[in-house]
C-alpha cells in the first residue's frame, strides 16, 4: 500500500508528486492518458527543437510558484513579445489604421470606455468571480446588450473572450472578461500584457521533470473507474481492473470529467452538480507554421470562427509562429483549405506552411479547456465544497481558491492537498 495515490499527471497532480516526495512519502501517480501533462500538451514542431504549446502556455509575472519551478528544473522563460503592430477586422474589410471607420470611432471608444470602467471596479475584489459585482448573475450576451454596445465593440469584446475564458456568451457570465482586463488598466488588450512569459521547451516538459524528480510509481492509460473510503484505507479500481490502495488520495482531474469515477462514499452534492453540470470552458487554440509574417502582429475579428490571433515568436528557420484562439462552436473545421482562408483573411502577406490543434472538447480526459463558469455555478466551485472528504483531497486549477483557471492555481492547489496529507502525517 502506498502513502499517497495521485489521480491526474498534470500540473496539479505533479505538484502534489513533488511535495509529498519532497517529505518522504511514497506516491502513486495515474493518469488516464498515455502521456504525462494533462491540459498541458507541448509537441515538438516538425523535426525541430522548438514546441507547439497545444493547450496552455502562458503566465502572469504575478505566477510566482510557477516561475520557481521553472527555475529549479531548468526551464527557461521566454518574455512575450510586445505588440509591434495592430490590425483589426471590421467584417468587411483588414483595417491597420484604426479599428473601425472614422464616422464609428466616437461610439467605439465611448463602448469600450464603459467596459473599461466596468473591468476596474472588479479592482480589490476577490478574484475572478465577485457575487456581489452587479453584473454576478448576467451572461456575457445579456452584459453587452444592457451596456447598449456597438458591433465593433461585441466583436473586439468576444475576441478578447476566446483567450481568456472562451464560454458560449449565452451561458456564461461576464465577470471572467471583465477580471482578465482589470490588472492592467482595464483595457481589452491590456489581457495579453498581462501574458508574460511563455516555457521554453514546453509546459509539458516541466510536468514530466516534476513527475521524474518525485520518483512516482507511474500508471499511464489505465483509467480510475471507481474510488472507495473504506476499512481504514482508500481503494482504486482501475480501467484494466487492476487495483490501487493507498492511505491518502489526490484527485487532481478536470471537473468535467469526474463524473467518469463512480465514489463510495458519494461525492457532496454541489460536487456532484458540477461534476455533472460541468463548466463552459470551449475554447479552440490553432497554431499556425507561417512564413513571411513578422512577429509581433495582434489581429482581432473575425476569421472561419477564429477570432484573436498573434505572431507569438520567430522560429530557428526564419519562420514565424502563429497563435490563434476561437470560440470552439464556431470554427466550421480545421482542415487547410480552412485554415489557409483564416489566416490569408488576418495575414494577407503569411504562407501557411503547417497547422496544428488537440481537440480539448472531445478529449474524454478534459472534456473542455480552461474553466469558465456557467451562469449561476459559482456557488459549485466554492473552497469548501472542494475540501477534504475522508481520505480524498481535491486539486486542480479548476478548483483553486487562489489563480483559479491558471497554471498557477493548479499548483497552489496541488501543493496544498499534499500540505493537508503532510499535516496528518506529521503534525
Amino acid at each position: 500500500m502506498r502513502d499517497v495515490a495521485v489521480i491526474g499527471a498534470g500540473l496539479a497532480g505533479a505538484a502534489a508528486a513533488l511535495r509529498l516526495r519532497d517529505a518522504g512519502l511514497s506516491v502513486t501517480v495515474i493518469e488516464a492518458r498515455g502521456r504525462l501533462g494533462g491540459r498541458t500538451y507541448s509537441r515538438s514542431l516538425g523535426a525541430t527543437d522548438d514546441y507547439w504549446e497545444l493547450g496552455g502556455g502562458w503566465i502572469c509575472e504575478r505566477h510566482a510558484r510557477m516561475k520557481t519551478l521553472a527555475a529549479r528544473f531548468g526551464i527557461g522563460l521566454r518574455p512575450t513579445l510586445p505588440i509591434a503592430e495592430r490590425r483589426w477586422h471590421d467584417g468587411q474589410a483588414l483595417r491597420t489604421d484604426a479599428p473601425v471607420a472614422a464616422d464609428k470611432l466616437a461610439a467605439h471608444l465611448q463602448g469600450l470606455q464603459a467596459v473599461r470602467a466596468d473591468s476596474l471596479a472588479m479592482q480589490g475584489g476577490s478574484g475572478r468571480w465577485q457575487g456581489d459585482n452587479p453584473w454576478a448573475t448576467v451572461s456575457f450576451a445579456d452584459y453587452m446588450d444592457a451596456k447598449g454596445l456597438p458591433e465593433t465593440v461585441r466583436r473586439e469584446f468576444i475576441a478578447w473572450w476566446t483567450l481568456s475564458g472562451s464560454g458560449d456568451i449565452t451561458r456564461v457570465n461576464v465577470l471572467d472578461a471583465l477580471h482578465c482586463a482589470s490588472y492592467y488598466g482595464g483595457t481589452m488588450e491590456a489581457t495579453l500584457e498581462e501574458l508574460t512569459h511563455t516555457f521554453e521547451g514546453g509546459v509539458g516538459t516541466l510536468v514530466e521533470r516534476m513527475i521524474a524528480e518525485s520518483r512516482a510509481e507511474v500508471i499511464l492509460g489505465d483509467a480510475v473507474v471507481e474510488a472507495s473510503d473504506r476499512d481504514g484505507h482508500a481503494s482504486l479500481r482501475l480501467s484494466s481492473g487492476r487495483e490501487v490502495t493507498a492511505q491518502q488520495v489526490v484527485l487532481a482531474v478536470p471537473v468535467n470529467v469526474i463524473d467518469t469515477m463512480r465514489f463510495d462514499p458519494a461525492l457532496r452534492p454541489a460536487q456532484a452538480q458540477l461534476a455533472a453540470e460541468k463548466h463552459q470552458g470551449r475554447a479552440i487554440k490553432i497554431l499556425f507554421h507561417v512564413r513571411g509574417v513578422k512577429p509581433g502582429i495582434l489581429v482581432t475579428g473575425e476569421a472561419e470562427g477564429l477570432r484573436w490571433m498573434f505572431s507569438e515568436r520567430s522560429l530557428p528557420d526564419g519562420s514565424t509562429l502563429i497563435i490563434a484562439f476561437g470560440l470552439y462552436d464556431e470554427v466550421p473545421d480545421t482542415c487547410q483549405a480552412t485554415m489557409e482562408r483564416a489566416v490569408q483573411r488576418f495575414f494577407p502577406e503569411a504562407t501557411l506552411l503547417s497547422h496544428d490543434w488537440h481537440d480539448w472538447i472531445r478529449d474524454p480526459w478534459s472534456s473542455g479547456t480552461w474553466v469558465s463558469h456557467g451562469l449561476g455555478q459559482s456557488p459549485l466551485f466554492a473552497g469548501p465544497e472542494w475540501a477534504q472528504k475522508g481520505r480524498f483531497h481535491f486539486a486542480g486549477s479548476d478548483i483553486a481558491t487562489n489563480a483559479s483557471g491558471w497554471f498557477e492555481g493548479a499548483v497552489l492547489s496541488g501543493e496544498a492537498a499534499a500540505d493537508a496529507i503532510l499535516a496528518a502525517h506529521h503534525p
